[in-house]
Parts: structure tokens; sequence; C-alpha cells
């Protein structure tokens, strides 16, 4: 009884043993690897000159979720301190939840320079599957030359 407890506990060990390896391998291994350079998203910004390429790929991604953008608000202005503008939009809409909600997302994503600021939504009537919206957003350019 008492050798195969032994043995038991040897074996036990061993296995514990090859683990503590493989974690001490994938540690070296894992170190190894050089740190990925942070990527500084400003160097990503569209230059001044795009902006109107940028609002017309927003204007195409909500015609292609139903929404129609018939006018609009637009000023731009520089931040202060920095090489950045801001381009301020005031939509209109009226859509359906679901394909506001589908272009909003859309948009979020395939514009990295864009923000949701503000969304105010109202319904006349409980049961109208139109609501009214106003988006306001920024897309951020960079303004230097």
């Amino acid at each position: 009884l008492q050798v195969t407890l032994v043995e038991s506990s040897q074996q036990a060990a061993r296995a514990q043993h090859d683990k503590l390896a493989a974690l001490r391998l994938a540690a070296v291994t894992h170190d190894a690897d050089p740190a990925p350079v942070p990527l500084n998203p400003l160097a990503l910004l569209p230059p001044t000159g795009e902006a109107s390429q940028r609002i017309g790929e927003l204007e195409q991604l909500a015609h292609a979720h139903g929404i129609s953008l018939p006018r609009g608000q637009y000023s731009v202005a520089p931040l202060a301190g920095t090489t950045l503008a801001r381009w301020q939009l005031v939509l209109p809409v009226e859509a359906p939840y679901p394909a506001l909600y589908a272009f909003l997302a859309a948009s979020l994503e395939r514009l990295p320079n864009l923000t949701l600021d503000e969304l105010k939504l109202k319904r006349d009537r409980i049961e109208s599957a139109e609501l009214q919206a106003e988006l306001r957003l920024s897309l951020f350019v960079e303004a230097a030359p």
C-alpha cells in the first residue's frame, strides 16, 4: 500500500514538474516577443481636404440604410492648442429605430474619426414606427499643412 502511494505521489510530482516547465517556456517565449509599438491614432486622421469625402461617405451610409439626409448644418473650427479641426454636423433624420441604429453603428465603425455627440429622439405616437431624430456628430481632421 505504501509503495502505491509513493508511486502515485511521484507521478503527480512529475506531472506538476512538466506543467511548470511548460509554463516557464511559455513565459520565456512571451517575453521574447517585442511589445507592439502603440499606434498614435492622431496620425491616422485624414487631412482637412478630405472632410467633404468623409461627409460624403456618411451620406452614402445613410442612403444604404434607407435614411434620407435632405438637410443639415455643418460648421468647422480649429481645436485650440492642437493641429486638429472639428467639423460639427447637425442632421435631422426621420427613420425607424433599427435603420437609425444600423446607420450610426456602421458610420462609427467606418469613420473612426467620427463621434456621436448627441442624439435626440422623438416619436409622435407610441405606435409610430418612424422616429424623428436629431444627430449631432463631430468629424475630426488634421488641419496642419
